[in-house]
């Protein structure tokens, strides 16, 4: 079995029935649901980091999407 860790999160009554009824309305359990957020909250946090890695790296030099069209023969 690969190596994983198990951890518990609070929420008050008001919080999980809340969460409950999107699990419930997305066909997910609530485990499920609470997993792939916090996954796509992590995804969204490394994509904002190379974001402005490569924005420092470019040293605020940018291009336009026609240019970056253009470049791509997508005109």
């Amino acid at each position: 079995m690969a190596d994983t860790t198990v951890t518990y999160l609070r929420f008050n009554n008001d919080q999980y029935k809340k969460i409950k009824e999107l699990a419930d309305f997305h066909g997910v359990s609530v485990t499920k649901y609470m997993r792939e957020a916090i996954l796509e909250r992590l995804e969204d946090e490394e994509d904002y980091n190379d974001a402005m890695a490569n924005l420092s790296s470019s040293h605020g030099e940018t291009v336009s999407s026609a240019e970056i069209r253009t470049r791509l023969a997508l005109s």
